[in-house]
């Protein structure tokens, strides 16, 4: 499993080629998906330098919420230490997908990335995009079966005394619980307490389960309940740890 809690490029100052004057760039780093950024109509190229003023780290990245068609022809996420793009030190081509397009590569660290998209054959026009999410992540232990997955609702139901049902309608949602049987007290329970830290119950962040077994994919998410819990074993080399995840729209 991948925790991109690290959300590196969450201070830079953006750059873009063309934005709509109401669906500005910095939409791109607001926690909140369904504020987005447009391109200006006819205008189906879109290129957005992040000038991160120093050096960060960067070792994944998610796109959320987006109108890229799949006849894209130019996908990239690029890292560099200057800003210049002709040979740039990371150079990563993403993948098409209608839902959350993501990568988790190697990365590097470097004070410029840009994410650069080419898309003529996109019907609307224009490029738009929700989250972008630029991370320093954490890669966990397998967690194999340990995982479970249900679908919830924040929907209030009353039965009336005459045995008839009324519901106000509100929220339904994804919750996804995940359990670590055993991971090292040394080294791997502070990387998680570190994980928690740096986003507590409220900040959303995304998590992509790459198990062969768990067809999760990646979620856009913010910790449930109250955080992060251990239980310890007798030898204290080791211990498990749970977490909640609760999907964000």
């Amino acid at each position: 499993m991948i925790i991109k809690a690290d959300e590196t490029m969450s201070v830079a100052v953006l750059t873009a080629n063309s934005a709509n004057i109401n669906y500005p760039v910095t939409n791109i780093l607001h926690s909140s998906r369904t504020r987005v950024f447009k391109t200006v109509a006819l205008t189906t190229t879109a290129t957005i330098v992040f000038d991160c003023l120093t050096a960060v780290t960067c070792n994944s990245i998610d796109i959320d919420n987006h109108n890229i068609s799949s006849g894209v022809t130019a996908l990239k996420w690029q890292g560099n230490a200057t800003d210049e793009w002709g040979a740039p030190s990371v150079d990563e081509d993403l993948t098409y997908s209608s839902g959350i397009i993501n990568k988790d590569f190697t990365g590097g660290s470097y004070r410029y990335w840009r994410l650069h998209i080419e898309d003529a054959a996109n019907t609307d026009t224009f490029i738009k995009l929700g989250r972008v999410f630029g991370a320093n992540s954490l890669t966990t232990s397998v967690i194999g079966g340990n995982i479970s997955d249900s679908y919830q609702t924040d929907t209030v139901k009353t039965r009336t005394n005459a045995g008839v049902t009324y519901g106000d309608l509100r929220d339904n949602y994804q919750l996804i619980s995940v359990n670590w049987n055993k991971i090292t007290t040394a080294t791997e329970k502070p990387l998680l307490k570190t994980m928690f830290d740096q986003v507590s119950i409220s900040t959303p962040f995304f998590v992509t389960f790459d198990d062969s077994n768990i067809s999760l994919n990646t979620v856009y998410v913010t910790i449930d309940g109250n955080g992060l819990h251990f239980v310890y074993y007798p030898d204290a080399r080791y211990c498990k740890a749970s977490i909640s995840f609760i999907e964000e729209k």
